[in-house]
This record gives C-alpha cells, sequence and structure tokens, in this order.
C-alpha cells in the first residue's frame, strides 16, 4: 500500500511538473475547485491511564509509525478565504513497551515490575471527514501559502490489538470507543496545481479500551488491562488541485 502511495505521489508530481512547462501562467481563480491527496501520518497517544489488573502501569514507552493516507475533498473559494470539506482514510499503527505490575507489594505499597518487557501493538483504519477553514496568506503568482484551521470526525472501523505478555501473544479487535473528534491546524504551500499540506491534530476525547490477555494456560488468573488516551496526529500529504 505504501508502495502504491509513493506511485500515486511521483505521478501527481509529473503530472504537475508536465502541465507547469507548457504554462506557468497564475492558478485562475474559481468558485469551487476538487482535489485529492496521499500522504503519511503518524499517531501520538497521550496515555492518561494504563493499568493491568487494576494497577497503573508507569515503566512504558511509546513507539511511533508511520502510516498514510488518501483523501478527497472539495473547496468553496471567498476571496482570500476558503473551506474545504474532505473525505479521508487513514491507516495508522503504534507499539507500547512495558513493565507488568508485580503481584507483589512492597512495605511502601509500591507495586514491582517484572523484568520482562511487555509489548502492546495498535492498528487503526478509519474514515475521517475534516472541514478546514483555510486563509492564503501568499497568493503571488503560481505560488501560494496558506493557513488552515478546523474540526475533524473519524471513524475508526477496524481497530487491532496484539498484546505480548510474558512471550505468549494474543489478539483483540474491540474497542470501546470507536469514534473521534479533533481538532485539526496546518500550513500548505503550493505551485499552480501541486500542494503539499503539513497538518497537527489534537484529539479532543478520550478513547478508553479495555481486553482480557488470556494467552498462557500456565496463569491462575487472566490479566485485564484497560487504556485511557487521547490520540494527536501529524501528517504530511502532496495533492493536486482541479
Amino acid at each position: 500500500m505504501i508502495r502504491k502511495i509513493g506511485i500515486i505521489g511521483i505521478g501527481l508530481v509529473s503530472l504537475a511538473l508536465g502541465l507547469q512547462a507548457q504554462t506557468v501562467k497564475p492558478l485562475e481563480k474559481k468558485a469551487f475547485n476538487f482535489g485529492g491527496k496521499v500522504g503519511f501520518n503518524a499517531d501520538f497517544p497521550v496515555l492518561h491511564s494504563f493499568t493491568a489488573d487494576g494497577k497503573e502501569i508507569e515503566d512504558l514507552h511509546v513507539q511511533y509509525k508511520v502510516g498514510y493516507l488518501a483523501s478527497l475533498f472539495c473547496r468553496i473559494n471567498m476571496d482570500r478565504f476558503f473551506i474545504q470539506p474532505c473525505v479521508t482514510w487513514h491507516h495508522s499503527e503504534g507499539e507500547i513497551y512495558f513493565n507488568m505490575p508485580s503481584s507483589t507489594i512492597v512495605d511502601d505499597d509500591t507495586p514491582t515490575y517484572s523484568s520482562t518487557a511487555n509489548c502492546l501493538s495498535t492498528e487503526f483504519r478509519s474514515i475521517e471527514v475534516p472541514i478546514m477553514i483555510g486563509y492564503h496568506l501568499i497568493r503571488q503568482g503560481p505560488y501560494g501559502l496558506s493557513l488552515m484551521l478546523g474540526p475533524k470526525v473519524k471513524y475508526n472501523y477496524k481497530h487491532a490489538y496484539s498484546s505480548t505478555v510474558a512471550g505468549h501473544v494474543q489478539q483483540f479487535e474491540s474497542d470501546n470507543t470507536p469514534f473521534g473528534v479533533n481538532i485539526a491546524t496546518g500550513v500548505g504551500v503550493s505551485i499552480w496545481r501541486l500542494f503539499f499540506d503539513f497538518v497537527y491534530e489534537f484529539g479532543l476525547n478520550h478513547v478508553e479500551s479495555d481486553f482480557t490477555h488470556t494467552a498462557s494456560p500456565t496463569w491462575v488468573n487472566p490479566h485485564e488491562f484497560h487504556i485511557d488516551r487521547r490520540i494527536n496526529t501529524m501528517s504530511f500529504s502532496l495533492g493536486f488541485l482541479f
């Protein structure tokens, strides 16, 4: 999939350069445009709570992975302002490495931790609908620079977890909070019809997940996990405006 997105991106660049080689006239002003873009993203979860068997896990490390996106949008132009509703498909991944709280409690009631590093892998696929309000800071000839801000509603239609605890792996496909609301802000740089967008999103709602790890038959009781987090996202995309 990443290779396909790269091929599409190279195609957009080649198309724009080919068209621009024929003419460098300023982009004509239209009341309405539409376009598409592809790119990459990375989720930055803000963990409010991560517990195992009712005990807070504090010894953890979050590893970010690169995901990808594809979207279609329309743009309503009003002088230097524009409104841009969009439909976007996102795929994102991440990993959280942690130590399980020990069942042994020391005298000060602080849980000790096992020496075995455990891992929780996440994979999300979502349909997202941002509505961006933009302002052209620079619009000189074929070049432009714009700022954007707006809300985004997202629905995670696939949310898969894979937990590795004490060397035992178990898969989960459940989430307590499939819907999300973000505030997105970004900057766009355009050269004629070709543009580059950099967007950072702030998650507003908490995403909670509960699951039980029962992979090992040697455990007397299964491990109960609970995660409460917000998800911020950074994305970079390349697009073409028609």
